[in-house]
């Protein structure tokens, strides 16, 4: 297979805004509770894995420019999962 063949995976974009209307915004400022009430919502609106798929896409793309708020993506991802497996 050639490379102009080959289709690369990526995340591509993402939309802004998605998670801040339900306060999930300034991430390293917020404690686990406010992050974890906001992101209540927005599993109610969005679902479990769909929410987990956003924290992982900003996690990845922060991981090596912001290493803090990469590891709360990560840890706030990590704990959606939880509540998608626990349902």
């Amino acid at each position: 297979m050639s490379i102009q063949t080959r289709k690369k995976n990526r995340i591509g974009t993402l939309k802004r805004g998605l998670l801040v209307k339900f306060g999930y915004h300034n991430v390293t400022s917020l404690s686990v509770v406010q992050r974890h009430t906001a992101l209540n919502k927005a599993i109610r609106a969005y679902g479990a894995l769909s929410v987990s798929r956003k924290l992982n896409a900003v996690y990845v793309y922060n991981r090596k420019t912001n290493p803090s708020a990469a590891r709360v993506f990560k840890a706030d991802r990590n704990w959606t999962l939880k509540k998608l497996h626990s349902i």
